[in-house]
């Protein structure tokens, strides 16, 4: 039972009555699982906020797990996001776990994601996720890069493209609006009185849980929902709401491509969506041609960037050979001489012969198995070739 009031003896004479029904049918409350909040801005209690029952006191906390949520007194849901975090972290490390049993593909393990993971970290979201919340998706994150085997510093932007996957806040949004909406629609007289009164400090300036629904409608174009509190046809309506949210994120993730770490990444990635060679390429070459397309790897057009004396980009030369090329990935796959012989070997004589970045695009766009099977194995033996030739310890 959660009792409310705006007054401490408002709430004093709720725990009497609640007494005295308890009497009358015979019932007993256990006062040390019994507790009380004062929610507040900050600062302690004043002197009049303190609570007895039958003439017991009952302890004031500054948080309290209700129903699996966590509330603070602040009002503030950052320390039930955290134990959410807690708790989905657990299930994706046993996930993961699991999972290295078998060869499963990555759109597999994205999908036993979002059954398995993904309820933790959206649970009752549609109270308290009208927030991105960088701590909630930093499990998603992680989960990504450690799909795709990249480093924890790989840029955010390329790893969601190479799975096209989308935050968990595009899911916690809508789900906020159908719950707002099923809350109007709703008889029940105590959820209807409730949100009138919300509705009224909303309308005053005050923050609430109402305000926040009104803030997300206007944000992506609906405020006119909010002002009619009804839509004809609410499945097109949640449609095309989850559509405006991931067409802005779309959007975001264009513009977050001019990024010099996505210098090569933006010239060939021109749609946001799931790469197929990550289930076309088996796992022990993946991560060689994922981290080629995403720049995770030792080539000095990256390691320039953070070095403590910082190189130009112009200048940052192949050391393995004497042509003064930037080591950056066309050079390092289509012409330094240091690895002709195994270039040979695994990539075509056109990509070569005539080197173009054209052609390199082309290249690591292509679909076909065994082309992206020698471009892998070449990156791998490259990579061995260059760490020996400048006596680099792995």
């Amino acid at each position: 039972m959660a009792i409310v009031g705006k007054s401490p003896e408002e709430i004093q004479q709720h725990l009497n009555r609640l007494l005295e029904y308890c009497n009358n049918w015979g019932l007993s409350v256990n006062i040390l699982k019994t507790k009380n909040m004062v929610f507040r801005k900050r600062g302690g209690l004043l002197p009049s906020e303190h609570w007895t029952y039958n003439g017991q006191s009952i302890e004031v906390v500054n948080d309290f797990n209700y129903l699996g949520t966590v509330f603070n007194y602040t009002g503030n849901y950052a320390l039930n996001q955290e134990h959410l975090t807690g708790k989905a972290l657990k299930a994706l490390n046993v996930l993961l776990c699991k999972c290295r049993e078998y060869d499963l593909k990555p759109k597999i393990l994205c999908q036993l994601f979002d059954a398995f993971v993904a309820p933790f970290l959206n649970y009752a979201s549609e109270i308290w996720g009208y927030t991105k919340s960088k701590e909630i998706e930093r499990i998603n994150l992680k989960f990504c890069k450690r799909l795709l085997n990249v480093r924890k510093n790989t840029c955010t932007a390329s790893v969601y493209g190479e799975l096209g996957r989308y935050p968990l806040y595009v899911h916690r949004f809508v789900r906020i609006i159908q719950y707002w909406l099923k809350v109007v629609r709703s008889d029940n007289i105590i959820t209807r009185t409730v949100y009138r009164y919300a509705l009224s400090d909303c309308v005053i300036g005050k923050n609430n849980w109402v305000s926040n629904v009104r803030k997300l409608l206007s944000e992506f174009g609906f405020g006119y929902v909010f002002d009619n509190a009804s839509v004809p046809n609410e499945k097109y309506f949640l449609c095309e709401l989850k559509t405006r949210i991931i067409d802005c994120f779309r959007q975001k993730w264009y513009r977050s491509l001019d990024s010099p770490v996505l210098f090569l990444y933006k010239d060939f990635k021109t749609t946001f969506g799931y790469e197929h060679y990550l289930d076309i390429l088996p796992k022990s070459l993946r991560l060689f041609f994922c981290r080629l397309r995403l720049s995770v790897h030792p080539l000095r057009i990256q390691t320039g960037r953070y070095n403590r004396n910082r190189i130009q980009r112009d200048k940052r030369y192949c050391l393995c050979c004497n042509r003064s090329d930037i080591e950056d990935e066309f050079h390092f796959i289509c012409i330094c001489p240091c690895f002709n012989l195994i270039r040979k070997k695994y990539i075509k004589r056109n990509y070569y012969i005539r080197p173009s970045v054209l052609k390199f695009i082309e290249l690591l766009n292509s679909t076909n198995r065994q082309e992206l099977i020698k471009l892998s194995l070449f990156v791998k033996e490259a990579l061995c070739i260059r760490r020996t030739t400048l006596n680099i310890e792995i």
